[in-house]
Order: structure tokens, then C-alpha cells, then sequence
């Protein structure tokens, strides 16, 4: 773990710096379209290389490296879709960096790699006590261990209860009524996501890696009379000898 989190007032300050360069992404993601997105790509490189003064000043030198190779990364780029490509791969690299709280070789390489490839996708992988699972990392918001846990009035399927986050109350999803063994409640981890503009949480004991994989790497997960077809669970992947579930946080949340 690095230290460049070890107090209240850095954190704060790499936290900001790092959710304006994610929000900064999402708006030039909304605005690519057939007709002005080579024009969004160079306002995005012109943005890359004002953000990387800013990840210098805040320690985030590998990261600081790969916004000034953007625009040498994306001049190519073929049509609309490969573009908002590179720019998802930059907003999970800033949202890696807010999970893992350290910049690395390995990490920016792993972006770089995203950038490039349309057909990657990288997953968060985590854990439910003795169960593992994975989402898109595209979709996590944070990672909080200090939120507090509020119950139902009435109980309600689906839902553990609520936290607060940014002033909102986020439904937090009791997996267990999707199939998954209990846990405790102690050491457990909030998994902030967002789908369809909807946010809620998911409860964790861990997070691990994260994982680049291709479309070919999935596998679909047949419907029998066990596991019918509008379970949350559709996907899965072998990852070190160990099959990993993917969240369909689109049923999830549906």
C-alpha cells in the first residue's frame, strides 16, 4: 500500500483530482459522436496533457506518463467507437487508481493495453466470504469500509438495507437472496456501483485483481430449471484454475 493516501487532507486531494479526471472523461465520452469526434479527440489529448501536470503534482507519475501519450495513442484511431474505448480505458485507470490507492508500471501498462484493444474489458474481481465474483470495473464508483448500515422498515427482497453516500441513500444488495451463502457482518466492504444511471452497493469481505479479458474469455452460463434464464448470474470465466461469476448488474438493477 502506498502513502500517497496516508492522510485525511492528501487523500482528499488525490480523491478530487481523481474524480474530476473521471468526470471530465465521462462528459467527452458523451459528447463523441459521428460528426465532431475527431474534434473531441483533440480536445481530449489537449485535456490529457493539462491532467498530467496535475497527476505529477499529486504523485501519480505513471499515470501523469500515460495522459501524455494519449494523443499519440488515439491519432489513429479508426472511427467513434475506438475513441470512446480509449477514453473508458483512461476513466478506469483514474478509477483503479481510487481502488488500488498506488500508480504502477503495471497498471498503466494494463490500460494501455485496454486502449488499444476494443475487445478487452476489465473486471473487478471480489469476494463474498468463500464465493467469488466479478463486475466491470467501468461501473464502480468506490470501495468504502466506513459506511454505515441502515435496515428496511419492511423487509424487502433484494435489499439488505441502505448507506449513505454523497448525500444520497444507495440500496445495498442482499446477495444472499440471489443464491449466495451468508457472511458475516464484520470486516465487510461497501462496492459502490452505478448501471443505467442507478447507484447502489454491494456488500464484500475483499477485493483482488483486476482482470483484463476478452469477449472469448466469457462463458455463458446455460439455463436449466436450477438457474433459470433471468438470473443475475450469466457469465463466467476461469481465472487460476477457479471458475469466477460476472455480476449482470443490468438484471441486477432491472
Amino acid at each position: 500500500m502506498s502513502d500517497f493516501f496516508s492522510d485525511d487532507f492528501t487523500a482528499e486531494l488525490k480523491s478530487y483530482f481523481l474524480n474530476s479526471v473521471i468526470s471530465g472523461t465521462e462528459n467527452f465520452i458523451d459528447l463523441v459522436d459521428a460528426k465532431i469526434w475527431k474534434r473531441i479527440r483533440n480536445e481530449s489529448a489537449e485535456q490529457s496533457l493539462a491532467w498530467s501536470v496535475d497527476a505529477k503534482t499529486n504523485e501519480f507519475h505513471f499515470l501523469a506518463t500515460w495522459l501524455e501519450e494519449f494523443d499519440a495513442r488515439t491519432k489513429d484511431l479508426a472511427e467513434p467507437a475506438d475513441l470512446i474505448k480509449a477514453l473508458q480505458a483512461l476513466k478506469e485507470y483514474a478509477s483503479a487508481l481510487l481502488i488500488e490507492k498506488t500508480d504502477s508500471m503495471d497498471l498503466a501498462r494494463k490500460f494501455s493495453e485496454v486502449a488499444q484493444n476494443s475487445h478487452e474489458v476489465i473486471f473487478l474481481h471480489c469476494k463474498s466470504g468463500p464465493q467469488e465474483f466479478a463486475v466491470p470495473l467501468l461501473n464502480v464508483i468506490e470501495i468504502s469500509a466506513h459506511l454505515p448500515i441502515f435496515g428496511m422498515p419492511e423487509k424487502k427482497f433484494g435489499i439488505l438495507g441502505v448507506v449513505p453516500f454523497r448525500g444520497d441513500a444507495l440500496p445495498v444488495i442482499n446477495l444472499q437472496d440471489h443464491g449466495f451463502k451468508p457472511v458475516g457482518t464484520e470486516n465487510v466492504f461497501y462496492l459502490v456501483c452505478e448501471q443505467s444511471g442507478n447507484r447502489f452497493c454491494l456488500q464484500v469481505t475483499g477485493t483482488e485483481d483486476l482482470l483484463n479479458l476478452k469477449e472469448s474469455d466469457l462463458q455463458e452460463v446455460q439455463e436449466t430449471n436450477i438457474l433459470p434464464a433471468n438470473h443475475l448470474i450469466t457469465k463466467f470465466f476461469i481465472h487460476e484454475l477457479r471458475s469466477i461469476m460476472i455480476l449482470d448488474l443490468e438484471k441486477l438493477v432491472a
